[in-house]
């Protein structure tokens, strides 16, 4: 009914159905006779109107259906999937707690019996430690090679060099540094060919510091994916030299990584903790945001974990390093990813042919002290049913000191020897002192955990990288101004 005089619309004639422009509707000559006395306003909102605002509408029949119980349920939909969301949250961070707690339990344990053999092998006299020891540690998990140094190479005077990526399909080790050309300002990477270690173009990419550089570990067909503090992740050819795609972002971008099971995709972090994923098909803007509840942390480090069904730790992902947490999420289906926490933080390096991950560790308040961490992933079941996940974590496999005073996070690494044995070698950045100006890079045996060698630097270890140079395995660690290349013998 019309409401100004309480009577039915028509569809024709006098009294047919009409609307203002603020949307409220009226009888045609109602409306018309009340714009004429009361100032030109709408008798329902009191909006501005005029004769020319009213609109005929062409209709058999209105009718108001009443949705205010299906409003009502939407409402409560919408408040028990943020409650369901909130509560998986609380649960991966009480997990997180659980698995830190035992974590903490498993190192002190481990540190003890390291004091309690000491004790017992002090008190047993020398005898006991030159006579016994050897029947403990037996000649056959004993690691017997070593890194010397082969050559070291000056990269940039004006330092800001950060980060390293090889590529073995065009025998290539790439350096992020700043340009040395006054006319063109910006950062690219230094290209030196690992047959004869000797540096031969500069490809420039960037305008301002790149944070992170990688090829596809598995599809090496020479295209780098780098991004930086312009807020851009570009897609170079390094065979023709040219950027042939740019992202834009709406935050600075710290790490980047390929997915390794498809080579359509990768990954982004940005400064305040979230991953974006990208499809290069999608030239224009991410295809889904990822890791959107984590703390505002900047995001460090990204690693892809392939689906292995021959592993114990079958499940595929994406591993996500803060400088307070880190984060699995695990790939259920294309466009489902579950989160899981885990007990760890800082840089992330993770090792696909044994399935364990290397995590690093700056000096804080309740460590004061820069630690490695080699751990393995780990699926524990909670029940028989298909319909409740696994839980996913990792299980510490040693927990190793690497100096007091650690300001700067480097970046780590995992060896493998390739001769016979094959052997795991952690590689990460340590000092023998109270200050950086001691750093050393340290190496420890992934197999035992007894620390190798302590090799001076003369500088902070910022990145380092496995690579092979005429078929021999080496160490490339990357400083602020050089590159030193370590041979393993």
């Amino acid at each position: 009914t019309c409401p100004i005089c309480f009577e039915l619309w028509t569809t024709s004639g006098s009294h047919r159905i009409v609307s203002l422009k603020c949307g409220h509707l009226f009888g045609q000559s109602c409306i018309q006779k009340w714009l004429k006395g009361q100032n030109g306003k709408c008798p329902q909102c009191n909006a501005k109107a005029k004769r020319m605002d009213i609109r005929v509408l062409y209709a058999k029949a209105i009718k108001a259906l009443d949705t205010t119980e299906r409003d009502r349920a939407l409402e409560e939909l919408a408040k028990e999937r943020e409650s369901k969301r909130k509560m998986e949250l609380e649960k991966a961070q009480l997990s997180l707690r659980y698995q830190q707690s035992i974590e903490e339990c498993t190192v002190l344990r481990n540190e003890q019996d390291i004091l309690l053999r000491e004790i017992e092998l002090l008190r047993c006299g020398q005898f006991y430690q030159n006579h016994c020891e050897p029947c403990i540690i037996s000649s056959q998990t004993v690691c017997t090679g070593q890194f010397k140094l082969d050559k070291t190479i000056n990269i940039s005077q004006e330092g800001k060099c950060r980060v390293l990526a090889y590529s073995s399909s065009l025998a290539a080790l790439l350096v992020s540094q700043p340009s040395n050309s006054h006319l063109f300002k910006g950062f690219g990477v230094k290209k030196i060919s690992t047959m004869d270690l000797k540096t031969f173009q500069y490809v420039p990419i960037h305008s301002n510091v790149i944070r992170d550089i990688c090829f596809h570990p598995v599809y090496d067909d020479g295209m780098l994916l780098s991004c930086g503090m312009d807020k851009t992740i570009k897609i170079t050819s390094i065979m023709s030299n040219a950027v042939v795609q740019t992202y834009e972002s709406s935050l600075p971008v710290w790490s980047c990584v390929w997915n390794t099971s498809n080579k359509l995709y990768f990954y982004a972090g940005l400064s305040n903790g979230t991953v974006l994923e990208y499809d290069t098909r999608n030239t224009s803007e991410a295809v889904q945001e990822i890791n959107k509840e984590a703390k505002r942390a900047p995001v460090v480090s990204l690693q892809y974990v392939p689906k292995d069904d021959d592993a114990n730790f079958k499940q595929e992902g994406l591993l996500v390093g803060q400088l307070d947490q880190t984060s699995f999420y695990e790939k259920k289906n294309e466009s489902e990813l579950k989160l899981h926490l885990l007990p760890l933080d800082g840089d992330l390096c993770f090792d696909s042919s044994s399935r364990q991950l290397l995590a690093s560790f700056r000096s804080s308040t309740k460590y004061p002290y820069a630690r490695h961490q080699l751990c393995r992933l780990t699926a524990s079941r909670l029940s028989e049913s298909q319909s409740i996940d696994d839980i996913c974590s990792c299980s510490t496999l040693h927990s190793l000191r690497a100096g007091k005073a650690q300001a700067t996070l480097s970046r780590s690494t995992l060896f493998h020897t390739g001769d016979d044995s094959n052997r795991l070698i952690i590689c990460g950045a340590g000092n023998n002192g109270n200050d950086e100006s001691t750093a050393t890079v340290q190496t420890w045996d992934g197999l035992t955990g007894q620390q190798l060698q302590k090799l001076p630097c003369g500088g902070v270890p910022l990145d380092m990288l496995p690579i092979n140079i005429n078929n021999t395995k080496h160490l490339a660690v990357l400083l602020n101004t050089q590159l030193k290349i370590y041979r393993w013998q």
